[in-house]
């Protein structure tokens, strides 16, 4: 398959533009993540049907999560690690987006309460060592705090234009 220049494996793209395209994306969309050409993504995605029918490679959802995973980041979502009363979570930020705002405070409050409760909380101002990072886990909390903080802001200005635009009406 000499039409691409890449440094991926060619089963790679194949398992890629397989779950992708089983995602809703276009031949066009694939390509174009994988910088490559809607033909060659017709024919990996054809290649891969192939060995899923010959036993091959098998179907496996824990591949479709992932590739499912990447669809999301490729088109702007992220996954953050925020704290609640509960302990520690993951999400995407679409999931947070559908909370409402009680439910998104409490998030940001344990969130920031754990932060603070760390005394090594500035030295999340320098970047990362090489190789480990003790405080990888605070670091990921750092991000979804400012996530969630975005998420209130939008939802803060929703709901003033909702009543605002409800005082122009009445």
């Amino acid at each position: 398959m000499v039409e691409r220049q890449s440094d991926i494996d060619d089963s790679v793209l194949e398992e890629g533009s397989y779950y992708l395209a089983q995602l809703g994306l276009t031949y066009d969309q694939i390509a174009a993540r994988f910088e490559t050409t809607p033909a060659l993504v017709r024919k990996l995605v054809s290649s891969y049907k192939k060995r899923l029918k010959s036993g091959e490679v098998v179907a496996d959802d824990f591949d479709r999560a992932f590739w499912d995973g990447v669809r999301k980041e490729a088109e702007g979502d992220v996954k953050v690690t925020f704290v609640s009363e509960k302990g520690f979570h993951h999400s995407w930020k679409s999931e947070l987006s559908k909370l409402d705002g009680p439910a998104l405070m409490s998030i940001l409050e344990a969130s920031k309460d754990f932060l603070n409760s760390d005394p090594n909380q500035n030295f999340l101002d320098f970047p990362a060592p090489k190789g480990y990072d003790p405080l990888a886990l605070d670091r990921e909390v750092r991000s979804a705090v400012a996530v969630v903080t975005e998420l209130l802001d939008r939802l803060w200005k929703e709901q003033t234009s909702q009543k605002d635009s409800k005082k122009v009406q009445g």
